[in-house]
């Protein structure tokens, strides 16, 4: 997979994946925890492992790499709706007025705007990059990551072609001494996140 990375870049990044979800890029000796069920799986590498109890999901502050996906066709479908709502309203309308008319969240969940403090790029109609600023909640806090002194760069992709994975999402918050490493794994999932099977490997 040729991609704008070079070198001595790639040499400081490793992939990870659990044996359910997709895999991400992420900085190379870091630990990695994998979650799935029935709404979809969640992949979070951090420097030093993430000690238990993991019910319920623990809340990240520290650095941290993740990738979320989210089911369509089960109980992920709400929040596919949400984020659809919110990115991708135009191309995933029948979808949301498929759960609007199921009546089990709110219409007022599908009605909200992205945070004004979120820098959004459209990478295409069904694709977005993003940057929730350090100290804000935004599209990078929607989840485990909770708001700290350091930015959340990442992507989202919508398939609803495909039941499962219908939504990916990833986030990267690195310390700024890890800027270049943040922007290389955002360029690399830039291209696994619009792959039907990912990115399954080290980069060329």
């Amino acid at each position: 997979m040729p991609v704008p990375v070079d070198g001595r870049m790639a040499q400081q990044i490793a992939y990870y994946r659990s044996l359910r979800s997709p895999g991400v890029y992420a900085p190379r000796g870091w630990q990695c925890r994998g979650w799935d069920g029935s709404n979809g799986t969640i992949l979070v590498v951090t420097p030093r492992r993430l000690e238990p109890p993991f019910f319920p999901l623990p809340p990240i502050t520290a650095p941290a790499v993740m990738i979320q996906t989210s089911d369509a066709g089960s109980s992920g479908r709400f929040h596919v709706a949400i984020v659809a709502a919110q990115l991708f309203a135009l191309i995933a309308d029948e979808f949301i007025a498929t759960i609007r008319q199921e009546h089990v969240i709110s219409d007022a969940s599908l009605q909200a705007q992205p945070d004004p403090d979120d820098q959004i790029q459209y990478i295409s109609d069904r694709l977005v990059q993003f940057t929730t600023p350090a100290n804000r909640t935004g599209l990078g806090t929607d989840g485990l990551f909770e708001v700290s002194e350091w930015p959340v760069r990442g992507l989202i992709i919508l398939n609803l072609e495909n039941e499962v994975n219908s939504l990916t999402e990833v986030r990267v918050r690195l310390p700024p001494a890890l800027n270049a490493a943040a922007a290389a794994i955002v360029q690399l999932e830039t291209t696994c996140i619009q792959l039907q099977g990912g990115c399954r490997g080290v980069p060329q």
